[in-house]
């Protein structure tokens, strides 16, 4: 991006000398980019809200790394956030690795923002970083052996209570029914647990993987670090709480649910109504079963439009998908009125 330009010429300075005397932060830097890419194509830009808050407090830009998912995660243009990265950049007077790094962070992240894919930016760090001193590739694979091993070790010197909480964590799990699965999993508070999912049992991650995507599920594996038994037993609490509430909580209805109830010769007429984009984006936060109905009332060509533009659409902020479908609701509620006013007898 040109605003990124000031930024960019002082960090592309002698990269060979700082990528051979920085490779732990430049391959740090390079997993986290990818972690938080996979991260919010698979659950959403607000995913990466959390990941950043896992970054250690003294890692190099932690700071300032939460600051830029913040801004994009609050749904800042892409020309504010690289205005404001620009601007903090120039304000610490960054040289050397520094730069590079910062670089690094704020091209990444921006790319993230417009959704691009995650072999995109793959190629971007393999652009910048020279391959001979540091390969960019797979990142997946990047130490996943020496942290199994690592998890082996640990779990070999685990005591009995941290046994137990581990079995009952699974336990939790498989008691999930296949709807439990799919609301827990939209749930901020369950990526606690993505912490201990590692040191489960092979039927356990089997469980879990398969209830996933494939994008968190490798952020899991290679997110994999020490654990302490306090931190089990918190993740086990942290389970059982978040099942309770779950269970506890009636069941919310759809904003759509009322609309729904119409016949499908008034959902035809409401749908004549309604732009293309604005029931794309509703329907992107929606099941399988209401986007079914709404596709019922259409015509071929306007339905293929919707699904080829939600297609394209790329992770939505939730927000934004309940305003469209309070406006279809509106919509249908003034129509009713409509409808009632000029009935005989009213």
């Amino acid at each position: 991006m040109s605003e990124l330009k000031e930024i960019r010429d002082r960090a592309l300075v002698d990269v060979r000398t700082i990528v051979l005397e920085n490779t732990d932060r430049i391959r740090e830097a390079y997993e986290i980019i990818m972690r938080l890419s996979y991260q919010a194509r698979s659950e959403g830009l607000l995913a990466m809200e959390y990941e950043a808050g896992r970054l250690p407090k003294d890692m190099p830009f932690c700071r300032e790394i939460g600051n830029m998912v913040r801004l994009v995660v609050e749904g800042a243009s892409p020309a504010y956030a690289a205005e404001w990265m620009t601007l903090r950049f120039m304000s610490e007077n960054c040289q050397g690795w520094e730069a590079l790094l910062y670089f690094l962070y704020a091209r990444g992240i921006l790319m993230i923002q417009a959704c691009e894919n995650p072999y995109m930016i793959e190629g971007f760090f393999q652009a910048v970083i020279p391959q001979d001193l540091l390969p960019c590739d797979r990142w997946q694979r990047t130490d996943i052996d020496q942290k199994l091993k690592m998890v082996k070790e640990i779990q070999a010197a685990l005591s009995e209570q941290e046994k137990m909480c581990l079995d009952g964590i699974s336990e939790e799990l498989f008691g999930l029914t296949e709807a439990e699965w799919k609301d827990i999993l939209q749930t901020k508070a369950f990526y606690a647990v993505d912490r201990v999912i590692p040191y489960l049992d092979k039927k356990t991650q089997a469980l879990v993987q398969s209830h996933v995507n494939e994008g968190r599920y490798g952020a899991i594996m290679q997110s994999i670090a020490a654990i302490k038994e306090q931190e089990i037993y918190q993740c086990y609490e942290t389970l059982k709480t978040l099942i309770g509430e779950m269970r506890a909580k009636p069941e919310e209805q759809s904003i759509l649910s009322e609309v729904l109830q119409q016949s499908d010769a008034k959902m035809r007429k409401l749908i004549a109504e309604l732009d293309a984009q604005t029931i794309a984006l509703a329907l992107k936060g929606e099941s399988k079963e209401v986007s079914d109905r709404f596709f019922r009332n259409m015509p071929p060509r306007l339905k293929y439009e919707i699904q080829e533009e939600m297609a394209y659409m790329g992770p939505v902020r939730r927000c934004d998908a309940e305003e469209a479908q309070r406006k279809i609701r509106r919509l249908a509620e003034d129509y009713g009125k409509q409808v009632c006013e000029s009935s005989p007898g009213v």
